[in-house]
């Protein structure tokens, strides 16, 4: 079938696991510390770096990785200098350019384009960033950073403050903290949270607990007295809920975002949030380490640059290291191998399904079907395989019985994903030739 076919290289923080995690800290140690050990590791490759979007630090630390590790890089940026201008579609240009190259790196405006470039790039993509969707290189940049300042991240807690509905980095890293077992704290700008469909498979995935927390802090962030707090089971956190309130008494690392206004965000009443020199005299900020993408603006202004706490330039000067340690486990696994990433299901289009319900989705874009894909055990979701949306589907066909049943039925549940077929009612399912239960 074609769903079962998975897209090469790394597209989504979601591919990520803790042995792959911990070996690619070590892999970065290794790079630090005996640079020159690496610097003809990509004698003969060719990688293209494809930026059809606004890019500085990205951009650049993938080129002097694939410098520093003696390869050669083919560098377009802007779709305006590519025959996007002239129409030509996604699918077209991926696979001319994965013809000329051995990896590609993309990063482009619409949700889920780096895994529509994966079906035809034949070689392995690497996203560099799609629309609002996910920043994998970013995250691993973010993980690598606090794990180097605090050591293991399992009960440690991390809170994503600023545009989370907008913000590709943010939500990556949440899913790559959830991997590592860190608590999640969340505060959103007024009007700014993620989807709940989001966060919900987030709490599915990792049987994370949803708490509510609550500082005076939090209020002057999000307008709001409370948070809430993804943590993982398992893990005993008396300083963060002692007693019968749950009071927040320890944040490690705060990551701050800008407002992603060329996304269409807007700022909610009241500002958008950011930190003071004011609240750093605050005893919960007093150990919390300041992480930030960058670009930034007034959340996290240069007065603060001195402050011991501020770690955003270290953190934005190790991505060509963290990069070269991409590059190497997709471009030589023969001499610097790392665990396997969790593989992306290609997805099956399904033209019934209708156009994926995310208007930024690069289906729409390009004018396709939206490809599905199947999450989750005892409750099933179906997925847009490009950029994760939940797609509406109440009802499954089985393609070996011809029949179909509710989604959540038991009937349903015992179809194997490569039989599945899914509807979005019941009328759909009858016409297509599919018999009622049984």
């Amino acid at each position: 079938m074609p769903i079962l076919p998975t897209l090469e290289g790394l597209h989504s923080a979601e591919s990520l696991d803790r042995a792959f995690l911990e070996a690619f800290y070590g892999r970065v140690e290794e790079l630090l510390a005996h640079p020159e050990d690496f610097s003809g590791a990509l004698a003969g490759r060719l990688v293209g770096l494809v930026f059809e979007e606004p890019s500085t630090r990205t951009r650049v630390s993938f080129q002097a990785a694939v410098e520093r590790l003696g390869g050669d890089a083919l560098v377009v940026a802007g779709a305006e200098a590519t025959s996007r201008a002239k129409g030509e579609s996604l699918a077209d240009m991926a696979r001319v350019l994965g013809s000329y190259v051995d990896l590609l790196v993309w990063r482009h405006s619409a949700d889920g384009a780096s895994r529509l470039v994966a079906r035809h790039a034949g070689v392995p993509v690497v996203n560099a960033g799609d629309g609002r969707l996910g920043h994998p290189t970013q995250t691993l940049l973010d993980l690598t950073l606090l794990h180097r300042r605090l050591g293991a991240l399992e009960g440690r807690v991390v809170g994503l403050l600023g545009d989370l509905r907008h913000g590709r980095t943010a939500r990556s890293l949440a899913w790559g903290l959830a991997v590592e077992r860190a608590s999640v704290l969340l505060l959103p700008g007024a009007g700014l949270e993620w989807e709940p469909a989001f966060e919900q498979r987030l709490v599915d995935r990792f049987g994370l607990r949803v708490r509510q927390v609550v500082h005076p802090l939090i209020r002057a962030w999000t307008g709001r007295d409370e948070a809430r707090l993804l943590a993982p089971p398992g893990i005993e956190q008396p300083a963060l809920f002692p007693g019968a309130c749950d009071g927040l008494e320890r944040l490690d690392a705060l990551y701050l975002t800008r407002l992603q206004d060329e996304r269409g965000a807007r700022p909610g009443r009241g500002g958008y949030p950011g930190v003071t020199t004011a609240q750093l005299r605050d005893p919960l900020l007093a150990h919390t380490l300041l992480l930030h993408p960058l670009p930034r603006r007034d959340e996290l202004p240069a007065e603060l640059d001195d402050d011991p706490r501020m770690v955003a330039f270290e953190q934005a000067a190790l991505g060509p290291t963290v990069r070269m340690a991409v590059l190497l486990s997709m471009l030589r696994p023969d001499a610097w191998p790392l665990p396997s990433l969790a593989p992306l299901p290609a997805g099956q289009p399904e033209p019934g399904l209708g156009a994926c319900v995310n208007p930024n989705c690069v289906v729409r874009a390009e004018g396709l079907a939206t490809p599905w894909r199947v999450v989750g055990g005892k409750r099933r979701r179906f997925l847009c395989a490009l950029c994760d949306s939940q797609l509406p589907v109440d009802y499954v066909g089985c393609r070996t019985t011809s029949r179909v049943h509710p989604v959540h039925s038991q009937a349903a549940q015992r179809i194997s994903p490569e039989n599945l077929r899914p509807f979005r009612d019941r009328e759909e399912a009858v016409a297509a030739g599919f018999a009622w239960g049984g």
